[in-house]
């Protein structure tokens, strides 16, 4: 049978520059753990548990757990379509609703990177960088941002490798010498609301779905050891963890501590014993915020490639718009509080429709196996894969 072979500029073509591409976007599952912990937590154990206290009272813990179950069913819908291969195929056919759904994705995550960029900037201005003019916090938080999100998805995995150890030290240590008195029963939902209300002022958060979205882009290699599962769980259980004890520990007062982490780090032991440590928790802060807006930002650009060919022009507004909004605003305040308001509804069935739209798409039968219906079409398979 004679093989036809594709001509589309996104056909991966042995030589061809996308198959060079093609490795940059590979990655193991280990440095995927790695993301999720440093890029898919961050958001969630800094200022959400606050945010979440605000409207939610003693049902916060468990709002958290129904938004960890909807985030690990989107980061299982993420994985599946990462591990699947369908992405070369359909990047060589090409269709229309397929570059609709990546831009689509690319749009979303623009949005998120542009909310997340402004918070990292109050948080900066906060708990940093007290009295120093906003365009100097802007300019320092994006230089490396930009640089790693220019750089791709390597150089952020590879980061991501080498510091979520330290980071994860640092944070365990901070829970296993916690010094303070804690009440779990302020988690008891002695007042809880009625369902109707429970997720008519839950689903709000709905930006905080979806972080890893930018590795539907990515080509994950497998390893024996199931390094995504416990990297996952690992990093969901500290999710949870830090909202139960924050709750635990504040209550009522919760929605004034402005990053729970931060404050955590301020009750360890050795804080109390040889004074203030909160450089340690303020480290990991910013080390993991600078992974999540990098990811979200190669991630917003490789979507836009599978639409335009080219990446160049969402990176230039990718990195216009974080500049310009926190410098725009009257009020950088007004963007977190606008992200909790039914913006997050949007969000919220946003983040569900692009997880399930992607694992619906592996399941075509064409590329149940995708390395002999790319063979058969006459397109070379990314090295990246291991089968």
């Amino acid at each position: 049978m004679k093989t036809t072979s594709l001509t589309s500029e996104n056909a991966v073509i042995p030589g061809s520059r996308l198959s060079a591409a093609k490795g940059l976007s590979a990655l193991y599952d280990s440095q995927a753990a790695c993301l999720v912990f440093a890029c898919g937590t961050v958001f969630k154990v800094s200022s959400l548990p606050g945010l979440v206290h605000a409207e939610m009272l003693s049902d916060t813990f468990w709002l958290y757990l129904f938004m960890i179950a909807l985030d690990i069913l989107c980061l299982a819908c993420v994985f599946r379509y990462a591990s699947s291969g369908a992405d070369a195929a359909l990047r060589a056919e090409n269709t229309f609703p397929y570059r609709a759904l990546c831009l689509l994705t690319s749009l979303y995550l623009a949005v998120k990177g542009a909310i997340y960029f402004v918070y990292t900037v109050v948080f900066l201005m906060v708990d940093l960088f007290v009295g120093i003019p906003p365009y100097v916090v802007v300019l320092i938080l994006a230089a490396p941002v930009i640089y790693l999100g220019v750089k791709g998805l390597r150089g952020i995995a590879r980061c991501a490798e080498l510091l979520v150890p330290v980071m994860l030290v640092i944070v365990v240590a901070n829970f296993a010498f916690l010094e303070t008195d804690l009440d779990f029963g302020r988690n008891l939902p002695v007042n809880a609301l009625p369902p109707g209300e429970f997720f008519a002022r839950g689903l709000r958060f709905g930006m905080w779905l979806g972080d890893m979205f930018p590795l539907l882009f990515a080509d994950i290699k497998r390893k024996k050891f199931p390094f995504l599962a416990v990297g996952t769980g690992v990093s969901y259980a500290l999710v949870a963890v830090t909202c139960l004890v924050a709750v635990a520990m504040y209550g009522n007062a919760l929605p004034y501590v402005y990053n729970i982490l931060i404050r955590l780090s301020g009750f360890n032991k050795f804080s109390l014993e040889i004074g203030r440590l909160d450089w340690a928790a303020i480290f990991v802060v910013i080390v993991m915020a600078m992974l999540s807006l990098s990811l979200h930002m190669w991630g917003a650009a490789e979507g836009a490639k599978r639409v335009t060919g080219t990446s160049l022009p969402a990176l230039a507004a990718f990195s216009a718009v974080i500049v310009i909004l926190p410098l725009a605003l009257p009020n950088t305040q007004e963007a977190i509080d606008f992200s909790v308001t039914e913006f997050g509804y949007v969000m919220c069935a946003l983040a569900l429709f692009i997880a399930l739209s992607f694992f619906a798409l592996t399941f075509r039968r064409r590329w149940a196996r995708s390395a002999p219906y790319l063979r058969e079409r006459g397109v070379a398979v990314g090295e990246g894969r291991n089968g």
